[in-house]
């Protein structure tokens, strides 16, 4: 059956609309100077939509950004990190953390909710560290503290050690009255050792709780910004045209490609 235009504004009378005086095969084409509302309509989505394309330029760079930062960090290991690749991770999980708060999405929200429980599981692990979390999530890195832990774990220096220098300076140590007195002196310098030996051994579990390739916090936060970043570009394809409005996202987040866990 040929609808035409007639038969288009002949419906629309009987429905108390008012007629179109645009051609249908006008309106096809795309010159439907004459229909204002639909003009208006477009010309705001279109605005819209250039401004959410922006935002998600904008979220899958800051991903990008982490994902990679976290990558610097597992390849420098807990022994080799170093305090311009902490400051440039903070930096960069708080402007992606940022974006995902400027979206209205349900799987952004999901997906910063995610980053904030992550970052909170493993608050005490970062303090040590110098990252405090804030109570929006965010982080903050405090170099003076870490670069203090650094020092501590580098040892003390021969300034620092008294029986060290007089050593160096060919000082003979004093003699042992007796076998007794050894033995005391022996004991009571393991006691001393042991303290150190637990801080130590404490240290390494919570370093590694942020340093482990698998289920460490860096690792965690590197695939969630991997993930955030797919999402992301996946929406600057929608928003330029490549994906049909109900295709794009909806489809993408039902068949469960961007979520977390899957």
């Amino acid at each position: 059956m040929r609808i035409t235009t007639q038969m288009l504004n002949r419906s629309a009378q009987k429905a108390g609309l008012p007629t179109n005086r645009t051609s249908l095969l006008n309106y096809v084409n795309g010159n439907n100077s004459n229909v204002s509302l639909a003009n208006t309509l477009s010309k705001t989505n279109k605005k819209a939509d250039a401004t959410k394309k922006s935002d998600y330029e904008k979220l899958e760079k800051s991903a990008d950004q982490t994902a990679a930062s976290t990558n610097k960090l597992l390849s420098a290991g807990s022994e080799n990190v170093s305090a311009s690749d902490l400051k440039a991770f903070v930096e960069k999980y708080n402007e992606m953390l940022k974006n995902l708060g400027k979206s209205s999405d349900n799987l952004n929200l999901f997906y910063a909710q995610t980053a904030k429980d992550t970052v909170k599981e493993h608050k005490q692990e970062l303090a040590e560290i110098g990252i405090s979390v804030a109570k929006d999530g965010t982080l903050s890195f405090d170099q003076a503290k870490f670069e203090k832990l650094c020092a501590e774990q580098s040892g003390k220096t021969p300034s620092e050690n008294p029986s060290a220098e007089n050593t160096a300076a060919g000082a003979q140590p004093p003699a042992q009255e007796n076998d007794a007195s050894s033995d005391k002196a022996e004991a009571g310098a393991e006691e001393s050792k042991a303290p150190e030996t637990n801080s130590a051994t404490l240290l390494a579990a919570k370093l590694n709780a942020l340093f482990a390739k698998e289920g460490g916090f860096f690792s965690k936060i590197g695939f969630l910004a991997s993930r955030v970043s797919d999402y992301a570009d996946a929406n600057v394809e929608s928003y330029s045209g490549y994906y049909n409005a109900a295709g794009s996202r909806a489809g993408l987040y039902s068949d469960g490609k961007y979520n977390f866990w899957s």
